[in-house]
């Protein structure tokens, strides 16, 4: 028998936070429950993975087969102007490096959004290499290693999703100054970035008061196009995790096209092959089709550039000189995505940049990037230290109480 206190400390026992108020024998129940219900959604979500995965693999088997027929026909290409050759897939040649200046440029970016002010650091930097005879590289940095970061503030209020945007922007327009400065100092043949050639749906903003903050990263990107043009440098940006469906989108509309005049492409159209090719991201598809050494078909970044989101706002002078084509260079990795500015041959261009990229990128049979890239991302990465460093000399010249720099969803009290 328990006297009265030995029963309150029982029951006070059992209803602690530690079992959430609830008997022990009770929770252990709800979590044997808890378990089986996540058992059965886990083999739910196997089970249907499954599935895709079957139906992909048929897919990717078929377009496997015909690789090396003329999928995109002379018809089709003059119904497809965004189409520009006519297999799925190309071999690329590893290009010999020597006496080439191959130039990475890459930024970095931290950000942090207080009581008072918003601040970003950022930090970009163009790696050169040169190749030399004998397998030798000299390594040139612009502006020089690792530089210190740029500080930007902003006191104006801004939404969450809006200081974001404003962040990356900041971050691009570092870069594009870089990209076109670094052509000043040295004689370059090929200019690679670090992502997209125009600026992104996420960079556009919806807050007008960042409108002149993007239409300058549109004149930079535009400012670059024309200082490559006239220093004959060929450039390309590189995306390695790219999320875009353009490609499988363009193979989905074209093969019932093809299938009316191909009795070997009919076969496809034997399942939904709509249904799985809709599901899949380029990289997935293409990284299944592809073999290693190997490029994808080129196509204009968007079959209708004046409705483009954001490529509608590049002028008609270089929108229509922006190509894109995916090269995988490893085996084990996926492929990367080039797009590339294209100032005559588009075929030309492609072959020449992609065969550069190859030879910068075969190092590793389970990573693809190119080598440059790789040097330019360690020189821009940015720690938190950093960051933690300048908000400490702000506050201490300031002259304002620490907490009111802070965020109050980042001082949680203890439990």
């Amino acid at each position: 028998m328990f006297n009265n206190r030995e029963k309150r400390s029982k029951v006070k026992k059992a209803f602690s936070p530690k079992n959430n108020g609830l008997p022990s024998q009770l929770r252990r129940n709800q979590l044997v429950k808890a378990d089986w219900a996540l058992e059965g959604q886990l083999n739910e979500i196997a089970s249907e993975v499954r599935r895709f995965e079957k139906g992909r693999a048929m897919l990717v088997n078929f377009f496997k087969k015909i690789k090396e027929y003329d999928f995109f026909d002379n018809k089709i290409r003059s119904a497809f102007s965004d189409i520009i050759e006519s297999k799925l897939s190309y071999p690329v040649l590893p290009v010999d490096l020597t006496g080439l200046k191959v130039t990475g440029v890459d930024g970095g970016m931290l950000s942090r959004s207080l009581q008072i002010l918003d601040i970003v650091l950022v930090r970009a930097v163009a790696v050169v290499f040169k190749y030399e005879v004998g397998g030798k590289v000299k390594a040139y940095y612009y502006p020089k290693e690792y530089p210190p970061p740029k500080v930007v503030f902003n006191l104006n209020p801004l939404s969450q999703a809006d200081f974001e945007v404003s962040a990356s922007l900041e971050r691009l327009s570092s870069e594009l100054e870089v990209a076109i400065k670094v052509q000043r100092e040295y004689d370059i043949d090929l200019l690679l970035l670090d992502g997209s050639l125009i600026p992104q749906v996420a960079d556009k903003p919806l807050n007008p008061s960042l409108e002149s903050k993007y239409l300058r990263v549109v004149g930079l990107f535009e400012k670059l196009y024309k200082t490559c043009s006239e220093n004959d440098v060929a450039l390309a940006g590189i995306i390695k995790d790219s999320r875009s469906t353009r490609f499988v989108q363009t193979v989905s509309k074209v093969t019932p096209l093809v299938a009316q005049r191909n009795n070997i492409v009919k076969e496809v159209l034997s399942f939904d092959y709509r249904f799985f090719i809709q599901k899949m991201l380029d990289l997935d598809f293409l990284f299944r089709l592809l073999d290693k050494g190997e490029r994808s078909t080129i196509l204009k970044y968007s079959e209708n550039p004046e409705l483009h989101p954001t490529l509608k706002d590049i002028s008609g002078d270089w929108r229509d000189k922006i190509y894109v084509t995916y090269v995988k260079p490893a085996e084990f990795d996926m492929p990367l995505r080039v797009e590339f500015l294209a100032l005559g041959d588009p075929i030309t261009s492609a072959r020449k940049i992609t065969s550069a990229v190859m030879s910068l990128s075969s190092h590793h049979p389970e990573y693809a990037l190119p080598s440059v890239q790789l040097e330019a991302h360690a020189q821009v990465k940015l720690a938190e230290k950093e960051m933690n460093f300048i908000c400490d000399q702000l506050i201490h010249k300031i002259g304002l109480p620490p907490h009111l720099f802070k965020l109050r969803n980042k001082s949680f009290p203890p439990f």
